[in-house]
C-alpha cells in the first residue's frame, strides 16, 4: 500500500486540488502519511507522468488559480487492481511491548513515568477519535433514494474498532503499572515517586481537525512582475506550530507560489520569542523550499529585543524579513 493508491481513491469520488488531497489525509485517522507537501505532490506528479491523473488550472473569479486534479481510465484500473489484492492480517509492530522485553534495564520508578505518559498519550487519543466525525468520501454522484454508503458504514464500524482498541490498550497500561508498584514494593499513593500523575484524567478536549485552523485565513494570490505571491489575512494569531509551516508550504504548492506576504499579527507571540525556538523551526522549513517569507510590521505590536536583532540579520538574506509597510514588503518579494 501507498499513498498514490490513498490519493486515486479520494480522486476516485472527486476531482479535487493538491490542499483538499492534504488536508482531507492529514485529517483521516487510519491513514498512515502526514499527508504533507513533499508526499501530496511528488504523488500526483508521478501519477500524472504515468497517466493515472490528469489535471488542469481552474481561472476562479476573484480568487487565486488552483490546480485541479481527476483520475483517469487506467487510474480507477489501478485503484481496483489494489483493492483486489489479498490482504494479510496486522502484525504486531508495537514499539512499547518491543521495549518491554529489555525491562530489566530500567528501574521500577522509570517504567512508571514511562507508563503514565503512554497512558495519557493513549487517553488524549481516544477523546479525538470519540470526537471525530466519520471519515468518508464524497462521491461526485449522489446515491441512490435508500441506498446503504457501504463506504461510510465500514468506516462508522472501523472507527468503533480503533476505539475498543485503545481502551483496551489503556487497560493493559493500567496493568503494567499494577506490576510495576508491586515491583518496586510501593504500597500505596504515598509511596508514588509522583502522587499527581495517578489522578483522574483531564475532562474531555474538542479537538479542531487537521487543516481547520487555515480556513481562518483569507488568501489572495498577487503576480507581480510574474513572481506568484501569497497575501494573507485574518483576525487573529493564528500561525504557531511548526505544523503550520507545512500547511503554508501546501497554499504555496497549490497556487504555485513562491513568497508570503502577511501581516505580523497573524503569527502567535511565541514566534516572536526567539528562546522558543518557534520562529526557526518555522522559517527554516519555509527556507528549504525556497519560500520567502515577508510580514508586515503592526504599529500596536510590540517586536523588540533580540528578535530585532535576528531580523536585521534576516534582512541582508533572501527568506525572510519584517518590514513597516505593505509596498516595501512587495519591493522585497521580488528584488
Amino acid at each position: 500500500m501507498s499513498i498514490q493508491h490513498i490519493v486515486l481513491g479520494y480522486l476516485s469520488a472527486s476531482s479535487q486540488s493538491g490542499y483538499d488531497l492534504k488536508k482531507a489525509i492529514a485529517a483521516h485517522p487510519f491513514l498512515p502519511w502526514s499527508g504533507n507537501n513533499n508526499q501530496i505532490y511528488k504523488s500526483l506528479l508521478e501519477l500524472e507522468n504515468q497517466g493515472f491523473v490528469e489535471s488542469e488550472t481552474v481561472i476562479q473569479h476573484m480568487a487565486p488559480s488552483k490546480k485541479i486534479y481527476r483520475i483517469t481510465n487506467p487510474g480507477r484500473a489501478l485503484l481496483k487492481h489494489w483493492l483486489y489484492e489479498p490482504v494479510a492480517p496486522a502484525q504486531i509492530d508495537h514499539p512499547l511491548l518491543v521495549k518491554l522485553q529489555f525491562a530489566d534495564h530500567l528501574k521500577p520508578a522509570d517504567w512508571f513515568e514511562i507508563f503514565m505518559k503512554y497512558r495519557q498519550e493513549l487517553h488524549d487519543r481516544l477523546l479525538l477519535y470519540k470526537h471525530m466525525p466519520i471519515p468518508r468520501l464524497h462521491a461526485a454522484k449522489p446515491q441512490k433514494p435508500g441506498a446503504v454508503d457501504l463506504a461510510a458504514s465500514c468506516n462508522k464500524l472501523a472507527l468503533k474498532y480503533e476505539i475498543t482498541r485503545i481502551e483496551a490498550e489503556i487497560q493493559m497500561v493500567n496493568q503494567f503499572l499494577d506490576l510495576v508498584k508491586v515491583q518496586a514494593g510501593w504500597k500505596g499513593s504515598a509511596d508514588l515517586p509522583e502522587e499527581n500523575l495517578d489522578q483522574a484524567m483531564p475532562p474531555t478536549i474538542v479537538y479542531p481537525t487537521a487543516g481547520q485552523v487555515f480556513e481562518q485565513l483569507a488568501v489572495h494570490r498577487l503576480d507581480v512582475d510574474e513572481l506568484p505571491v501569497l497575501e494573507l489575512s485574518g483576525a487573529a494569531a493564528i500561525i504557531g506550530t511548526e505544523q503550520d509551516a507545512l500547511d503554508l508550504l501546501t497554499l504555496c504548492g497549490e497556487h504555485q507560489a513562491q513568497g508570503i506576504l502577511a501581516s505580523t499579527s497573524l503569527f502567535h507571540d511565541d514566534f516572536f520569542r526567539l528562546k522558543t525556538g518557534l520562529a526557526g523551526a518555522i522559517l527554516q522549513k519555509l527556507a528549504n523550499y525556497q519560500v520567502r517569507l515577508a510580514l508586515v510590521r503592526q504599529p500596536e505590536q510590540k517586536i523588540k529585543g533580540k528578535f530585532m536583532e535576528f531580523v536585521h540579520e534576516s534582512n541582508q538574506g533572501s527568506h525572510f524579513t519584517v518590514l513597516d509597510n505593505r509596498e516595501e514588503a512587495i519591493r522585497w518579494l521580488i528584488r
